[in-house]
């Protein structure tokens, strides 16, 4: 079964932005969230080439590892994000007009 994440980012973050967990399970979650808020914000600043966020789950013990498909709303600042494979998703609607605050 996958997993839904509702996340707010401000919580993993320091506050110049640097991802605050400096090691472990708590790092590689805050570095996989932080990674998808930039690949949006590169998506909405019309970078052409941006690193694609692949899927961190492990369904049966083997990587997923689906590029993570993700949508912000510019009206209520929400970021959802999903795997198309696996069905592991996530959203943060805390960071609310935010977001490009990360540019």
């Amino acid at each position: 079964m996958a997993d839904t994440w509702i996340t707010d980012l401000r919580h993993f973050l320091e506050p110049d932005v640097s991802i605050a967990p400096k090691s472990g399970p708590a790092r590689r979650i805050a570095h996989h969230f932080a990674a998808i808020v930039a690949e949006i914000i590169a998506d909405i600043g019309g970078e052409t080439y941006f690193p694609k966020v692949q899927c961190r789950r492990k369904p049966e013990r083997k990587p997923c590892r689906t590029e993570i498909e993700s949508e912000w709303d510019p009206d209520s600042g929400e970021i959802i994000w999903w795997c198309p494979k696996c069905g592991d998703r996530g959203g943060d609607s805390k960071l609310g007009g935010h977001a490009m605050g990360f540019l």
